[in-house]
């Protein structure tokens, strides 16, 4: 799966468990793409009550915390950033094909 239509990141989001690695600590599923526009990396947590949050760090900046976003709002963050996600999506493939 890649990102060629938002209704694509709208069905990523449903699918989210299914691309995502679980932390057992955090009792989250989480991704994490390089953030072009930010020089650094975002990292999108689902916790397991369904909630989504992101969170942004690089060289020279940190995000004090974790920020929590609807479903919605995070539809249009992974359109905005889909170069990035589809990089991810695409090296995933990889993988699991070796």
């Amino acid at each position: 799966m890649i990102i060629k239509r938002k209704r694509d990141a709208e069905e990523l989001l449903s699918n989210f468990e299914d691309i995502a690695d679980y932390d057992k600590e955090g009792n989250k599923h989480y991704i994490v793409f390089e953030d072009f526009v930010r020089n650094g990396q975002c990292t999108i947590m689902k916790y397991d009550d369904t909630s989504f949050s992101i969170h942004g760090k690089g060289e020279g900046y940190c995000d004090e915390n974790e920020q929590f976003i609807t479903k919605d709002e995070l539809a249009s963050y992974l359109w905005k950033h889909r170069k990035a996600v589809n990089q991810l999506l695409r090296s995933g493939q990889k993988e699991s094909v070796s």
